[in-house]
């Protein structure tokens, strides 16, 4: 293994670690095989929703005591979560909102860790696979954009 392999793997592992759209994309353009793509940015995925799964489930903890009710920020993501709903907000997780975007909202609104980590790993693996695959055959417009 040479240093450029690990520089491109720890970037594209990094810039996953909170929207999958750009791992990808590297792992297409440096060379990458399908299952290393997956390895590292499902992997960041992954680790960044646990990591926000378990330090929201701390910080909710801490400020049960001054909960203070309705602000408007959580009216702001409330209509959007009634909008498109658990799966469509999913979908839409990797690469509009952030995973641990996602992960803390979902997890406000009294979802399963269990359920949260399932879908987040079905969604994540099927931006990747599509955004790979296309980068890969040359169909994505963004890739003569960058």
């Amino acid at each position: 293994m040479d240093d450029t392999y690990f520089l491109q793997a720890a970037t594209m592992y990094f810039l996953s670690l909170w929207k999958t759209y750009l791992g990808p994309f590297i792992a297409a353009g440096s060379g990458f095989s399908y299952i290393e793509m997956l390895l590292f940015n499902l992997g960041a995925a992954l680790s960044s929703s646990v990591s926000v799964l378990f330090l929201t489930d701390l910080w909710v903890k801490k400020l049960q005591s001054k909960r203070k009710g309705f602000n408007k920020h959580l009216r702001k993501v409330l209509r959007i979560w009634k909008r498109y709903g658990k799966r469509g907000s999913a979908v839409l997780a990797p690469i509009l909102i952030g995973i641990p975007t996602y992960a803390v909202i979902a997890r406000r609104f009294k979802q399963s860790r269990r359920s949260i980590l399932l879908e987040i790993t079905i969604i994540t693996f099927a931006w990747c696979s599509v955004i790979f695959v296309a980068g890969r055959e040359g169909f994505l417009l963004l890739d003569a954009a960058i």
